[in-house]
This record gives C-alpha cells, structure tokens and sequence, in this order.
C-alpha cells in the first residue's frame, strides 16, 4: 500500500512540475517576442497552474521528493526524509529570493503584489478575493 502511495505521489509530483514548467515556459517566450516588438509584457503569470500558487513547479518538484522519502521509509530507510527537507529548506529560500526579484522590476511589482495576497506561496489553493484580504490588513 504504501508503495502505491509513494508512486502516486511522486506521479502527481511529476505531472505537476512538467504542466507549471511548460507555462512558465511558454509565458516566458511570449514575454520575450512582445519585448522584441516593442510592446508592453504581461507582468504576472497567473493562468493555467500559476492561478492556484506562485510556485507550482516548485510545489511538483517537492512532491517528487517527499514521495521517494515514503518509498524509503517503507524499506526502513526512515533518514532520508533528511534530504527531502535540506531540499525543502533550499528551496524555501530561493523562493524568497525569486519573489523579491520580482518585485524589483518596475512593470510587474503592484501586480506581482496583488498576486501575492490572492495567491497561494506554494500549495496550489483557491484565489482569495482582494475584498478578503483588504478585510485583513484593516
């Protein structure tokens, strides 16, 4: 059983990254050809995957991770969850790192912050609404 769950989770793990990778993708080159033109570049990637959490890939990478650790717990290899979390913790970090830069450049920073109070960090959840979050900070 537990070797059925390590697999489905490593699968979703891999689904995930390949599906927010391939956007991120193709957002990237969209950007690049608009820049080429001379025509303004779309600030924020929030469709597809990215709607649900502003890092995706990163989500589906971890996912791949933490079920290799299921897969050695269940051979009596409990350890190696020690990885998966140095791995979680590094990419906790550059995280952090990624949404400063963005907020550094000039033409996506007041969209980027809408992003980042509507959008879930890093598990894929539902939008929350600005009405909500301004409810919050007041």
């Amino acid at each position: 059983m537990w070797d059925f769950v390590a697999a489905s989770v490593c699968l979703c793990g891999i689904v995930i990254a390949y599906f927010a990778d391939t956007q991120l993708h193709d957002f990237v080159t969209t950007n690049s050809k608009l820049k080429q033109l001379g025509k303004p570049m779309v600030p924020n990637l929030d469709r597809g995957l990215w709607r649900y959490s502003r890092h995706p890939n990163y989500f589906g990478e971890q996912l791949w991770w933490w079920g290799l650790v299921v897969f050695a717990w269940n051979l009596g290899h409990g350890w190696t969850f020690v990885g998966a979390l140095i791995n979680s913790m590094c990419l906790a970090y550059v995280t952090v790192l990624v949404e400063r830069q963005m907020l550094k450049q000039e033409y996506r920073a007041e969209a980027y912050r809408l992003y980042q109070k509507t959008t879930s960090g890093c598990v894929p959840w539902f939008k929350s609404s600005v009405i909500a979050v301004k409810d919050k900070d007041t």
